[in-house]
C-alpha cells in the first residue's frame, strides 16, 4: 500500500490538469492518465504479493488438515523425514515449485519495463 501511495503521489499533476481542461472527468483521468503510469508500481506489488503468498507456510499449516488441499511448501515439507531426507525428491519438488514464480516474474517484468519506457508527455 505504501509503495502505491508514494508512487501515486509522485505522478505529475500537470497531466491530470490538462486532461481536466480537455473535459475528462475524474474516472477518465484515473483510467486513461494515472493507470498507465501506475503499471510499474502495480507490477512490483503483484510480484511481491505473489511471492509472499506462494511461499506461505505457517498459515496453511495451521488451517489445512486434508492432504489433498496442502500447498506446495507443505507438500515439500513431507520429504523431510524423522531419520533422513529424500534429497532427490526434495530438490525435484523445489525446482518444480519455482516455475510459477519465475513465470509471474517474467510476465510482470515485461510490464514493468514497458511501463518505465512509456513516455508520459510527447
Amino acid at each position: 500500500m505504501f509503495l502505491l501511495v508514494n508512487f501515486f503521489k509522485s505522478l505529475p499533476r500537470e497531466l491530470e490538469d490538462s486532461a481536466k481542461i480537455d473535459g475528462a472527468g475524474p474516472f477518465r483521468v484515473y483510467w486513461s492518465i494515472d493507470m498507465p503510469l501506475l503499471k510499474p508500481a502495480i507490477a512490483t506489488v503483484v510480484i511481491f504479493n505473489f511471492v509472499d503468498i506462494w511461499n506461505d507456510f505457517f498459515f496453511p499449516l495451521i488451517l489445512i488438515n486434508k492432504d489433498s488441499l496442502k500447498t506446495i511448501p507443505l507438500g515439500i515439507q513431507a520429504f523431510y523425514g524423522e531419520y533422513g531426507v529424500q534429497w532427490n525428491l526434495l530438490f525435484a519438488g523445489l525446482n518444480i515449485s519455482v516455475i510459477p514464480v519465475l513465470l509471474i516474474f517474467v510476465i510482470m517484468s515485461r510490464q514493468f519495463i514497458a511501463g518505465l519506457t512509456e513516455g508520459a508527455i510527447k
